[in-house]
């Protein structure tokens, strides 16, 4: 009797009901799939069947520019000087003209300039050795071999139908420019020069070289971002590069450039950009290079590292950023943005998250 008991005890955990536990295993597995494909396809970057190709971006990147320069033209609402559309003979210092690959650079500080400058010296010929003795002045070193071109020049190949030349630029969001000109040139100066500088913004701001309550002479301390940007706005005559703007520097809306990198993008731009000129990459750079061959493309594996806008370094930059504008008061955000409102709108950036942070709770 007790054996025929655990006999059947056993039975009762060892034959379980096929058909309730399969159908529910059915139902569960079923939901199970369900749901992991809606968390896929919300969560993985999807290939889009309507995404654009790089050159679709890159022409209505253009287009957006020229329209917006008809605006400006058309309506004057920004009071920006076309004095210089008339004078065929105006110099473009920051133009830059490469004959061997038909390029036609405009360098911006404070936007992989370095980078592009040691290249253009690199294309010319100049050894490495020579251009690292004049790192802090390779502008000046590419003019031994770049002249400044006129706008007659630019005109000139702008109608070069028979060879037509690439003209880029290279622009990144306006306030992150603007905060990484305060934290390279202000924070750490690398040059007697911007150290004075600071001296000029206590003065601009307060009247005196150094705030009340700081000793003369036993150091100088750093402006605060609200004074070295108190200091820009007032100074509008002070058009330093690092800190002027796109439209001052390259005068855009004539260069009509066909293409614009931008460095939230900046390996994908300028595969491109290297593409459309037919120039190889090289695997070395500039602290590891082998042979003298000065046609590959090298810069892109310089100082832009140090900032280039993507990933992790992308979320950093843009957290400084936001930092740093919350310093400044709603009214000097306004003026600071009034500065750059152009740029903003000509390279198609949004500053709807700037403003945000100046909404009352």
């Amino acid at each position: 009797m007790g054996a025929t008991s655990a006999r059947r005890r056993t039975s009762s955990f060892t034959v379980p009901n096929n058909h309730v536990t399969v159908g529910t295993v059915l139902r569960w597995s079923a939901l199970g799939i369900l749901v992991t494909c809606v968390v896929l396809v919300l969560i993985l970057p999807w290939p889009l069947p309507y995404e654009q190709s790089i050159e679709q971006i890159m022409e209505d990147r253009s287009n957006h520019l020229q329209e917006q320069c008809q605006v400006v033209h058309t309506l004057g609402n920004f009071s920006v000087s076309n004095s210089r559309s008339s004078r065929p003979q105006y110099l473009y210092y920051n133009y830059f003209y490469q004959p061997r690959f038909q390029m036609l650079w405009c360098s911006i500080s404070k936007v992989a300039s370095s980078s592009w400058m040691y290249q253009f010296n690199r294309w010319a010929g100049i050894p490495r050795e020579k251009i690292a003795r004049a790192a802090r002045d390779m502008k000046a070193l590419a003019r031994m071999y770049y002249p400044v071109p006129t706008r007659a020049d630019v005109e000139q190949m702008k109608q070069n139908v028979a060879s037509p030349v690439i003209r880029f630029l290279l622009v990144r969001d306006p306030m992150d420019r603007f905060v990484s000109a305060y934290e390279d040139l202000i924070v750490r100066p690398q040059s007697d020069n911007y150290r004075n500088l600071r001296r000029f913004i206590f003065r601009e701001v307060y009247g005196m070289d150094v705030p009340v309550g700081v000793k003369n002479g036993t150091y100088l301390p750093v402006p605060s971002f609200s004074d070295f940007t108190e200091f820009v706005l007032r100074r509008a005559n002070v058009l330093d590069p690092h800190w002027n703007t796109y439209y001052n520097l390259c005068d855009p809306c004539f260069l009509s450039p066909t293409v614009i990198i931008k460095l939230e993008t900046y390996d994908r731009d300028v595969t491109h950009l290297l593409r459309q000129a037919n120039i190889t990459t090289r695997a070395d750079n500039y602290d590891n290079a082998q042979g003298d061959d000065d046609d590959g493309f090298e810069g892109q594996w310089l100082n832009v590292n140090h900032h280039r806008a993507s990933g992790d370094t992308l979320h950093r930059n843009t957290t400084s950023t936001m930092n740093r504008l919350a310093e400044l008061t709603k009214e000097q955000f306004e003026r600071l943005y009034r500065r750059y409102e152009l740029d903003f709108r000509l390279f198609q950036y949004d500053a709807s998250h700037y403003f945000a942070l100046y909404v009352a709770d």
